[in-house]
């Protein structure tokens, strides 16, 4: 063989090394069982080729430790010491790589050992605002993480909201302190890669659908530790774990990355689009969640809806 063809061969022969070396990702990481009744399981790889795992079935629960082996994208749990049972069941499980999915056959189906968020906190918050009056409800939220796992529902019901009864309100733009507004704590997601709202703006009344995309500018700021004083505990090294989403009438939507003690950084604008079908696409035959509240329907009828301030 010629140098040259010998040169390039060997190259070729490196790059294709290096590219299925890169492909074959770490598996290790802190898994949690789902989509399996009665069962519960959670597993521990470790990047030293050991594994520490526990499981809960029926009366018997306890944990196990041991080695795993990797052949492919398949991970084979071998030598489990512990609890003598649990041991016998996770013995010679086979596990396939999967996303973030570490698949077991069930028989029947294939379960999830699903990978945690690697998260500087246990989790992180989605709440909703709507402007003083501007009554919203939310039908659904459904987040998708970085890791490409959606979460449908995540938030539904009413947005936070202020009703002064004398109508001293002021819903014409948005508020320069931002609370974190209704929400819940998400524990099993990483942090969003898209979010998609669809709700019910009830002063108009109209529903609304939007997609956003989180930049990830949002996602590095919220893994950014930094130093701040909160009045009661002093200063200390926190982190913004917290997205807030403002929704106003005629579909103007906004987000701002939040934390305790930490002012609100405003992260995006959107305008959405109008649902075609009506409240919960349909299906309620055009009735809405609920009826405006007294204090804003005397609001509403007295000033009208601020339409442009948001």
């Amino acid at each position: 063989m010629a140098p040259g063809k010998r040169l390039l061969g060997c190259l070729l022969l490196a790059l294709s090394l290096a590219a299925g070396a890169a492909s074959e990702t770490d598996p290790a990481g802190r898994y949690v069982l789902n989509g399996v009744r009665e069962m519960g399981s959670a597993l521990l790889i470790r990047s030293d080729g050991t594994f520490a795992a526990s499981l809960a079935y029926g009366n018997v629960e306890g944990r196990v430790q041991g080695r795993w082996q990797r052949q492919g994208e398949t991970l084979i749990l071998q030598g489990a010491q512990g609890h003598p049972e649990i041991a016998e069941l996770i013995n010679d499980t086979r596990l396939t790589l999967d996303g973030a999915c570490l698949l077991r056959d069930m028989g029947t189906y294939q379960a999830c050992y699903l990978r945690q968020p690697e998260l500087p906190f246990d989790d992180w918050y989605l709440g909703y605002f709507a402007p003083d009056y501007m009554d919203v409800w939310i039908e659904t939220t459904d987040v998708t993480d970085v890791r490409g796992i959606t979460s449908r529902g995540a938030v539904t019901g009413l947005a936070s909201i202020r009703q002064p009864e004398n109508g001293s309100g002021k819903p014409a733009g948005w508020p320069k302190s931002l609370g974190f507004g209704a929400g819940r704590h998400l524990s099993q997601l990483d942090l969003p890669e898209r979010i998609h709202i669809r709700w019910q703006s009830l002063v108009e009344p109209q529903t609304y659908r939007v997609t956003l995309s989180i930049p990830a500018e949002a996602r590095e700021l919220m893994l950014k530790p930094e130093r701040v004083e909160c009045p009661i505990s002093g200063w200390g090294v926190r982190y913004r774990n917290a997205i807030t989403i403002g929704l106003a009438p005629g579909g103007i939507v906004k987000l701002w990355v939040n934390g305790a003690c930490f002012p609100a950084t405003e992260i995006l604008r959107a305008q959405a689009e109008i649902e075609p079908l009506g409240p919960y696409q349909g299906k309620m035959q055009g009735r809405y969640a609920l009826p405006l509240e007294p204090a804003a329907k005397a609001y509403i009828e007295k000033h009208g809806i601020p339409y442009g301030s948001w």
